[in-house]
């Protein structure tokens, strides 16, 4: 039997624990790097342009479906077997076949009628991503005393920043290597990664977590949704990373002649993830001190503040700032809804309140590329 809350069972230190969950995101992250960089290629090689709007929409009901359903069945795991692995690993086995089903389809004669196993592999790995990403996360509730938790999501969000700051990087690398290795170093790297967290254990509370704990119950409307506080942080984080780069570059904000850097929404986005990669542990102290629900709200009225006038005041000094001031704000929301979604699940339900968190974030990132895409602007 399967437990990590067993008294023999070896405890891995807070840092490899930290170190398993950072390496399952940044092979997530990888992955989904690599899906929306390759999407606009497969669709294209294979005539399946036209369904770009059908897999956005796919992309996220699948992830308003899967992640609450995964979180589900985890809690469900980890209460009649004391452990979430056996969903972690069943979840990460099917998006790793999945990855090399794809890597085989694209061998695939484009006129064969075959090819239209493609768009359903490509449908079946959206679920399967979604399916292990919320109960890896919750298990951070199994290693971080309630006080760290800001300093886990700082981590994270770092992780996240990072990969896509070295973006065109690795996107070189991947297209030295071609497609079809790629797609099979995906499926190696995401079941690798997932393994490594299977000897994650437990924190027990301490007595200055119980009272953190109390005090944010205290500040936290307990009716409020988590699908819907995970859509509207979505919306606002989207807004961000993609609308805003993306509307800049359509209406030259910075100039036709300028900088290949102020001319590709990807440069743009690397460079605000790269300033809330660097903001994300000085952000995790304001979170510790102002708590993660202040924290969250007032991440929420600012970014509301600043994207108005960032998508219509031009000019390339105050484009700049706004982009600097994006970074921050996105690095708040990233690192406060972390720690609140855990302080707001109930017993036994962490992985079911993630999920519902990121499954709002997931249909609020296919909304926001989808209106891209009806405007003619592609984020890939």
């Amino acid at each position: 039997m399967e437990t990590s809350i067993a008294p023999k069972a070896q405890k891995l230190s807070f840092t490899k624990s930290i170190i398993s969950i950072a390496a399952l995101e940044a092979a997530i992250t990888i992955g989904w790097l690599a899906y929306e960089k390759y999407q606009p290629q497969l669709l294209l090689k294979f005539s399946f342009v036209e369904f770009a709007g059908l897999l956005l929409v796919a992309q996220g009901i699948l992830g308003a479906i899967f992640h609450p359903i995964s979180g589900k069945w985890a809690d469900k795991a980890f209460r009649e077997r004391g452990s979430k692995f056996s969903v972690i690993i069943s979840g990460a086995a099917f998006a790793a076949v999945i990855f090399v089903a794809v890597s085989v389809a694209l061998n695939t004669n484009p006129a064969s009628p075959l090819k239209w196993i493609l768009p359903v592999l490509v449908i079946l790995w959206l679920a399967a991503m979604a399916t292990f990403h919320s109960p890896a996360i919750s298990l951070i509730e199994n290693f971080t005393p309630v006080h760290k938790f800001p300093q886990v999501a700082a981590i994270l969000t770092m992780v996240f920043g990072l990969i896509y700051t070295i973006e065109p990087f690795l996107i070189q690398i991947l297209n030295t290597l071609g497609l079809t290795i790629t797609f099979i170093l995906g499926g190696v790297l995401v079941i690798s990664a997932a393994y490594a967290i299977k000897t994650v254990s437990i924190t027990p509370p301490t007595e200055e977590d119980k009272k953190i704990m109390a005090k944010e119950e205290l500040a936290m409307d307990s009716k409020k949704d988590l699908f819907l506080t995970g859509f509207f942080v979505g919306l606002f984080k989207m807004m961000m990373l993609f609308f805003v780069p993306a509307v800049w570059v359509k209406h030259k904000f910075f100039g036709a002649t300028e900088k290949v850097f102020f001319s590709d929404p990807d440069y743009l986005q690397s460079a605000m993830l790269m300033f809330s990669a660097l903001l994300a542990i000085p952000v995790s102290k304001i979170v510790e001190k102002q708590g993660s629900y202040k924290s969250l709200i007032w991440g929420c009225i600012i970014a509301f503040a600043i994207i108005l006038p960032a998508l219509f005041i031009k000019g390339q000094t105050f484009s700049i700032i706004m982009l600097l001031l994006m970074g921050l704000v996105y690095s708040l929301l990233s690192v406060a809804s972390l720690p609140y979604i855990l302080n707001r699940a109930k017993t036994g339900q962490t992985g079911y309140s993630i999920g519902l968190y990121y499954g709002g974030t997931a249909l609020a990132t296919a909304v926001i590329l989808l209106i891209l895409l009806n405007m003619g602007i592609s984020v890939n």
